[in-house]
C-alpha cells in the first residue's frame, strides 16, 4: 500500500525530502510546515529542487534555521545545492566525505553579476509591559543600513499584510512565551526575520535581515562606516543585547540559487551594556587589542567593535575578540539561549 505523507514526498528515520518544482522557491505554508515537521520528528529536512531554481531569502534563512539541506536535480543527476557536487544519495549532503568529482556550472566560475547584501542579526531587550512594541528595533536598523521602509509581512510568503508595528505585535504576544517566525519585505528588496520570546529579564527581540546594496562592493571601509552608523542607532534608541553586521553575496533580486558565492563577510558587532557587564569584559585591553568604540555611560557601556585592519582579515579580527571576551560564555551571557531561533 502506498501511503501519501500531508507534507514530505519522501522520508526515512533518517530524513525527509520536499520536492518544489517551482523556478522560484518561496517559504509557503506547506514549506513552512514541511520544515517544522522535520525538525519536530528529528528528521534532516532534505528541499529538491531544479537546477535553475532560485530559492528567497526567507525560504533560504528558513532552511538554515531547520538544518536544511539542499538537493539539485539536473537530466545529469543529483547535485548538493550548497557545493555543487553530484551525490550518489541523500545522506552525502550531511557526511560530505569527499568533496571531489562533478560539479554544477554555477560552481565553475564566479557569478557575472555579483551583487551585495548588509546582513544584520541583532537581539534587544524589552520590559514585558502591556505597553511594549515589537518591530521598532527592526525599523531601526533597517534605515540605518539605508533600507527603504517595511510595507508587507506575514507569517509565510507571499507577504500580503501591510507592515504594522501594532499587529506584529499582537501576533507575537498571542503565541508567547515564544513568538512564531514573522517575515517582514521592503519594497527594494529587503528583508527581515522577526521573533519575540519571553525570559527572567522581561522579552528578547531578534532581528535578523538584509539590505541589498547593489554591485557586490570592491572595498569594505565605506560598508564598515554604514555598519557602524546602523549600530549606534540601535544602541542609542534600544537596549540591545548583541548585534552583527555583515556583507554577503546575493543573486539579483536578492535570491539564491546553486551557485558559487563569497564568503560572508564580519563588519562590526555591538555588545550591549548587559553582556558588557556579565562578561566582566576587560574594556581598556580590549581597547588596545581591537578597534573598539565605547559607548553610553562610562560604568555601564557598550562595546562597539569594528573590523576595518586591512592587515587582517575579517574573520580572524571576528575570532579574535571573541577569544578575548570568552567565546563560550557569549551566548548564555548575551541572553541568546531562550530557546527561540538560531542566531545565525
Amino acid at each position: 500500500m502506498r501511503i501519501v505523507h500531508p507534507l514530505a514526498d519522501e522520508w526515512t528515520d533518517e530524513y525527509a525530502v520536499y520536492v518544489a518544482d517551482t523556478a522560484a522557491v518561496l517559504l509557503t505554508d506547506p514549506l513552512d510546515s514541511f520544515l517544522h515537521w522535520s525538525v519536530s520528528e528529528g528528521l534532516r529536512p532534505v528541499l529538491m529542487t531544479g537546477e535553475h531554481a532560485t530559492l528567497t531569502p526567507f525560504a533560504s534563512v528558513a532552511m538554515n534555521r531547520a538544518g536544511g539541506l539542499w538537493a539539485v536535480r539536473t537530466p545529469h543527476g543529483v547535485f548538493d545545492g550548497l557545493t555543487g557536487y553530484r551525490i550518489a544519495g541523500f545522506e552525502q549532503l550531511w557526511r560530505r566525505e569527499t568533496l571531489e568529482g562533478e560539479r554544477l556550472p554555477g560552481f565553475e566560475q564566479p557569478q557575472p553579476q555579483p551583487q551585495g547584501l548588509l546582513g544584520y542579526d541583532v537581539f534587544g531587550v524589552q520590559r514585558a509591559v502591556a505597553e511594549t512594541r515589537v518591530g521598532g528595533l527592526a525599523r531601526t536598523v533597517q534605515r540605518a543600513l539605508g533600507g527603504a521602509e517595511f510595507d508587507v509581512w506575514g507569517l509565510t510568503e507571499p507577504l500580503l499584510e501591510p507592515f504594522s508595528v501594532d499587529r506584529v505585535t499582537e501576533t507575537a504576544r498571542r503565541t508567547m512565551p515564544e513568538s512564531d517566525v514573522m517575515h517582514v519585505r521592503a519594497a527594494d528588496g529587503s528583508f527581515c526575520d522577526l521573533t519575540v520570546g519571553r525570559t527572567r529579564r522581561g522579552i528578547i527581540e531578534h532581528v535578523a535581515g538584509g539590505v541589498p546594496i547593489g554591485d557586490y562592493p570592491q572595498h569594505l571601509a565605506p560598508l564598515i562606516e554604514t555598519a557602524t552608523r546602523a549600530l549606534l542607532a540601535v544602541e542609542t534608541e534600544h537596549q540591545p543585547t548583541i548585534g552583527f553586521v555583515s556583507v554577503a553575496e546575493v543573486e539579483p533580486g536578492v535570491l539564491q540559487r546553486a551557485a558559487a558565492r563569497r564568503p560572508e563577510v564580519p563588519l562590526a558587532v555591538l555588545l550591549g551594556p548587559r553582556a558588557v557587564h556579565d562578561l566582566a569584559a576587560d574594556v581598556e585591553r580590549l581597547k588596545t587589542e581591537h578597534d573598539v568604540l565605547v559607548l553610553g555611560r562610562p560604568r555601564l557601556p557598550s562595546l562597539l567593535v569594528r573590523f576595518a585592519r586591512t592587515d587582517r582579515g575579517s574573520w580572524a579580527q571576528l575570532m579574535a575578540f571573541a577569544h578575548d571576551l570568552g567565546v563560550e560564555r557569549v551566548q548564555e551571557v548575551a541572553g541568546l539561549a531562550w530557546g527561540g531561533t538560531d542566531a545565525r
